[in-house]
């Protein structure tokens, strides 16, 4: 794709190993910050807010093959808001639970903690993007089981998650047409090798 496009093979791996690269300096820089700067309401509360409002945002943007999962700034820069919610549901629950580690038997403790997260999970869903949204919603579950959640809280919030995630999977044309061609991939129409890197 990238000689057809631009004449060379190189153009998109070049792309992110830039992105690579900024990535490893902002690691450095944030390792040499201590770590409790950050559990503070100042810090949390307004990542909530700028993360909702981008998450809101997007939908504003025009769309992409039916998706809404970026936000573009001219031609040049693009950014999925998506993918700050991944650190904010970190941020946000690293903050909560410490706060909270004790009542975690409480079934309205535990809505408080996942009232947030679960709200980006279903506002990236509407994107759609249901891989982030797995994510994310891993990444909630992990933190409450090791807060000391109940297992019966985490069955519960599965069982509900259940049907939406069937849906998304089994009534999505598209998405259960890749899952077949997986699955199957003899019997998909562009040949066994459609979903190599080759193509």
């Amino acid at each position: 794709m990238a000689k057809a496009q631009f004449n060379s093979p190189y153009p998109y791996m070049a792309k992110q190993a830039v992105w690579a690269a900024m990535g490893m300096v902002a690691l450095f820089v944030l390792m040499h910050v201590d770590y409790r700067r950050y559990n503070n309401p100042r810090v949390v509360f307004p990542a909530i807010a700028i993360t909702m409002l981008l998450l809101v945002g997007v939908f504003a943007m025009h769309d992409s093959h039916n998706t809404h999962r970026w936000i573009r700034f001219g031609g040049f820069f693009t950014f999925q808001p998506s993918e700050m919610a991944k650190p904010t549901i970190v941020l946000f629950l690293a903050y909560f639970l410490q706060n909270h580690v004790h009542r975690m038997h409480e079934w309205k403790t535990v809505v408080r903690a996942a009232a947030a997260p679960l709200l980006f999970v279903a506002l990236i869903l509407k994107e759609p993007d249901l891989g982030t949204a797995l994510v994310c919603a891993a990444v909630l579950v992990l933190m409450l089981y090791l807060a000391g959640v109940q297992v019966r809280y985490v069955a519960i919030g599965l069982a509900c998650a259940s049907p939406v995630l069937y849906y998304m999977l089994f009534h999505v044309a598209w998405r259960r047409a890749r899952m077949l061609a997986f699955v199957n991939p003899e019997n998909d129409p562009r040949g066994p090798d459609s979903t190599s890197c080759n193509h």
